[in-house]
């Protein structure tokens, strides 16, 4: 095939290359938190971790759980360290591999499960911050910032827009969960705006002085805000 060329490891193993050498795509990320994970589980996609953080950098390879095993007949080059250029040994070098075609499907799979995980993520918000909302425009919802540690969680990288953060109070025994205050994003255009909050997080809200509360007021164009 002319878009390929094998390159020779060792007796027994050569790698596949694209046409000027340089390695044939697989889809790799970096991280994969714990909900992505299983929504690609569920899409037929497997991950692989590889690396050593050291010699090589950590990442998680993907793949199709069904990959197809193609078999590939292309020229086969080896590596002279004396010269550092890859010689010519045999026209014609037959074995199989995975599909290289598979890289475009498990990129779009991919892609498709994140932006499904994060509109999930989304529905999981609003339906807390409205269970434990007093007036409809503000609430606290219960975060976790470290999704791989804590996966019965929503997790702080799936705030969706249209939300402010006021403040936070740390759950005890932990650094990792927060009880977070959010007031809707909006412009009040220069009206008082009145919020209910729980008793807890006032103090919170208002922060020393009113410094706090005065900020989320600037933000939401509103000439002051009342906490009740």
């Amino acid at each position: 095939m002319s878009n390929y060329k094998w390159v020779k490891l060792d007796d027994m193993y050569a790698e596949l290359r694209k046409e000027d050498f340089s390695l044939v795509s697989s889809f790799e990320v970096n991280e994969i938190n714990p909900l992505q994970m299983k929504k690609l589980e569920e899409n037929g996609i497997d991950s692989d971790f590889v690396g050593d953080g050291f010699f090589e950098p950590c990442r998680y390879v993907l793949t199709t759980f069904d990959t197809k095993m193609v078999e590939i007949t292309a020229p086969l080059y080896e590596f002279n360290l004396k010269t550092g250029d890859y010689v010519l040994i045999s026209e014609s070098h037959t074995q199989k591999v995975n599909d290289p075609n598979e890289y475009g499907l498990v990129k779009s799979i991919y892609f498709r499960c994140c932006q499904e995980v994060a509109t999930e993520q989304s529905k999981v918000f609003e339906k807390e911050f409205m269970e434990k909302s007093l007036d409809g425009i503000s609430s606290f919802v219960t975060i976790s910032s470290t999704p791989d540690r804590q996966p019965n969680y929503f997790y702080e990288q799936y705030i969706p827009t249209g939300y402010i953060k006021v403040c936070e109070k740390n759950r005890a025994f932990t650094r990792d969960i927060h009880d977070v205050v959010f007031i809707k994003s909006m412009d009040a255009k220069g009206k008082v705006v009145t919020i209910k909050v729980h008793d807890l997080y006032k103090g919170l809200v208002i922060g020393k002085g009113g410094e706090n509360i005065k900020r989320i007021a600037k933000l939401i164009n509103a000439k002051r805000i009342n906490v009740m």
